[in-house]
Order: structure tokens, then sequence, then C-alpha cells
């Protein structure tokens, strides 16, 4: 398992939110691309990045730096946030990301997204997966920050997209998601355990070391890590020590 760090942006800047939240946002004191080389340095593999005010509205501002990013850094950048059709799409990898991460489509297009992995090959599309667990105990992925429920659940999406030759799934808890309070092990579990084709990041709770040889342990192929390392909470050294 590797670990890859997270950055989010807004305005340029270094953001967290909690569960997603725009109104609980905590920004940082830090330059994106000075701390996405100093995760480089530390031994990261790949960069995750987020594009907060282009999920929210379509707003393209942070593209301009997203390229910086991806054009600076010796190592790969996967990117979402924003992407409403393929030239949304088509436009993020010819700034130079490696892998597109596919959000709200999924949930809302599912054959559209299953066209562009036909297309474009499983290597360049990560589908992104934000996830809700219903009364019936199922997994539900969810649209537009969170507000919209897919009618689909979590499993019977991923059979479809897997049949199509997905290769990379981002799955996050949202009820996880920013609060450092440990992560989903029973559904990472779950999902390498039906889709053993699948490359899973897991994301959402990571809170400290001993999270991440918990991820570990389900199977996972890497784990999203954004505010545990902006607070020190998950140390620097900790991404060289996950970078196999």
């Amino acid at each position: 398992m590797i670990l890859i760090p997270a950055i989010d942006l807004r305005h340029g800047n270094v953001v967290r939110l909690s569960q997603g939240d725009y109104d609980r946002e905590t920004r940082y004191e830090e330059d994106p691309l000075a701390l996405a080389e100093r995760y480089a340095l530390a031994g990261a593999k790949w960069l995750h990045l987020v594009d907060l005010d282009g999920a929210r509205s379509g707003d393209d501002s942070n593209l301009d730096l997203i390229a910086v990013l991806c054009r600076s850094l010796d190592i790969p950048v996967q990117t979402g946030g924003g992407v409403r059709n393929e030239q949304d799409l088509k436009r993020r990898l010819d700034l130079g990301a490696r892998r597109v991460v596919i959000g709200s489509l999924c949930v809302r297009e599912p054959d559209t997204v299953c066209q562009w992995i036909e297309r474009l090959g499983p290597e360049a599309i990560v589908a992104g997966l934000d996830v809700s667990r219903g009364l019936d105990g199922q997994w539900f992925p969810r649209a537009a920050g969170w507000t919209e429920a897919g009618n689909t659940d979590l499993f019977s999406l991923l059979d479809r997209f897997v049949d199509a030759g997905l290769k990379h799934v981002l799955c996050t808890d949202i009820e996880r998601d920013g609060m450092l309070n440990g992560p989903s092990l029973a559904l990472y579990e779950a999902i390498v355990e039906r889709f053993p084709s699948i490359q899973l990041q897991a994301s959402g709770g990571i809170g400290r070391t001993a999270d991440l040889e918990a991820v570990a342990r389900t199977g996972a192929a890497g784990c999203i890590v954004g505010r545990a390392l902006l607070e020190g909470r998950v140390d620097l050294t900790d991404i060289g020590r996950w970078s196999q």
C-alpha cells in the first residue's frame, strides 16, 4: 500500500473541509507548490489534488495552479473536482494530470463514464465514489457535494464500471471525511474482497499512523491522507515508509 498525500485547493489556498462542508473550512498557511514538493521529497509516489472551487461551481480558477503543480513535480498527479463533461476531463489530462478523478458523473451518468474508460483507458480515470450507508446497511454513492443521493448501490455501480475496464477507485466514507476518527475498514475490506481487480484508494478518517496500518491490512492499494499530514498527526516520514 502507498500513502497518497492530498492537497485540497480553494481560491488557490490549501484548505480542508470537514465532511465536505464548505462552511467548515480550515485554511492552512502553506504554499501549494512548496507543500507538494515537500511531499515528493518525503517519498510520495503520487499526489492527489482536489479542486474544491471546480467541484462546487465549475469555477476553473485553480486550473493554472494545477497545471503548475503537474508540470513542476517529478511525481505523477491525479486530480478531481469540476469534471462535468469530456472536455473538462481532457483539459485536465492536457494540463499534465496522469489520472482524473470523476465524482458526481459516476452517480448521474455511469454510462458516460463507462464510455470514457473504454475510450481513454483504465489508467486515465479514477472513479471517486463518496458513499454513505442506507438504513438497509447498503452503501450508496452520492453526488453534488454529497447533497444528492444516487439510486444505485455501490457494489452494483462498481459491477458496471469493472465490466467497462475500470481499474482505479477512490472511495470515501462521508461520515469520516476530515474527522480524524479512524477509517471505514469494513467498507474497504468488502470492496477488495468483491473486486480483486480494482486498485482501491481508501479515503476518510485517517488520524494517526496506526490507521495506515489498519488500512493496509484491508488490502487497499493506496490511502489518501490530507488533514492528518497537514497537522502532523501523520508524520512526513510515514510517506516514505508507505511508498511501496
